[in-house]
């Protein structure tokens, strides 16, 4: 007895974002994982990425000049106004 199988269009690579289990045919929509910092917010925002690597830096405002009274060590981003 011949069973024959419906196809299942999808992805059928394993290592890629969007794999499909499924999937018994190939439809060449596969999508690579990019890996990088997913949150808008952050110091070190990659819009391409979709797959968060919890590499996200926070921005902190403050002043960067190390010879002003009020330098802030924590600072990644100079406000350019408490210097």
């Amino acid at each position: 007895m011949l069973i024959i199988l419906p196809f299942t269009f999808g992805c059928t690579n394993p290592s890629m974002l969007n794999y499909n289990a499924s999937a018994n045919t190939e439809d060449f929509s596969c999508i690579p994982y990019i890996y990088g910092c997913m949150d808008s917010t952050a110091f070190n925002y990659d819009s391409t990425a979709n797959t968060n690597n919890n590499s996200c830096v926070v921005i902190i405002e403050g002043c960067m000049d190390q010879a002003a009274y009020n330098y802030n060590i924590d600072a990644n981003v100079h406000d350019s106004i408490s210097c």
